[in-house]
Order: C-alpha cells, then structure tokens, then sequence
C-alpha cells in the first residue's frame, strides 16, 4: 500500500504520469498540470457470498492544469479509478459516506458482499469494513470504489 502511494506521488510529483486530457467537439487539448495533490491511497477486499474474492489498491489525487478546475484523478486496477476517486473525494475519503446512486432500487436477495478499505486520505488512517446485502446494494453505495 505505502509503496503504491509513494509510486504515484513520486510519478505525479516529476509531471511524468499526470496530463489533464480536455476533449473537445473536434479536438484534445493536452496541458501539462501546473499543480498536484495526492489525495489518498487504499487497500480494497471484497468477498462475495459464494466465497469470491478480489482485492487491488487505489491512489487518487487531483490535478490543476493552467485556469481549468482540479480534476480529480485515480490509479488502480479498479474498472474505472477515476469514477472510483471522484466518489471518494465527495465522501471526503470516507467509505461509510458513499451512496453514489441514491434512487436506485436494489434487490432483495441476500447474498452478502463484504467490503473492506484500509489506507489514508489526507492526514487521516481510514479503516472501514461492511457488509452490504448483495451485490446490487454494494454498487448502490459505493459505485466504482469497488468494481474490481
């Protein structure tokens, strides 16, 4: 985990892995980020009722290039880190804030899914483990976080 941290933040640091990628209707434009700031690296475990199990890391963090807003920005083997970082950083890096959809209606079939996250945000140690009903509650709750 601390070396997954240290990885992204010396990458980030140097310039070397961080571009902001703006498209527009017929166009990218490429800016190097004049700013940078790791936001935070976790350890993710899930295991699934029939005893399926995966585990990754994540680092997020965000960058500011010329006069364009912070993008917020991931690194892992989560399906889409960057989705998976946006959420956290809404939730201020704590798990048990996430309900990323709200409206959506799950079903009621248990078969339980068992999240843990272990790692920091900003100046704080973050250690959460839960147990959500199936597997439509856990993307109910934590939208990307998780899709691994």
């Amino acid at each position: 985990m601390h070396t997954l941290a240290k990885a992204a933040t010396s990458l980030l640091t140097a310039g070397s892995a961080a571009v902001i990628l703006s498209a527009g209707t017929a166009h990218a434009t490429l800016t190097t980020p004049t700013a940078t700031t790791f936001l935070g690296a976790f350890h993710l475990t899930r295991t699934g009722f029939a005893g399926d199990a995966g585990a990754t890391d994540l680092a997020c963090f965000t960058v500011q290039g010329g006069e364009q807003a912070p993008t917020v920005l991931g690194a892992g083997a989560v399906t889409d880190p960057d989705a998976a970082c946006r959420e956290l950083a809404v939730a201020d890096g704590d798990p048990a804030l996430l309900l990323v959809h709200p409206a959506w209606t799950t079903s009621d079939l248990v078969a339980p899914v068992t999240v843990t996250v272990s790692g920091s945000w900003g100046p704080a140690d973050v250690s959460w483990s839960h147990t959500f009903l199936n597997s439509s509650q856990l993307a109910k709750y934590t939208g990307d976080v998780f899709g691994f």
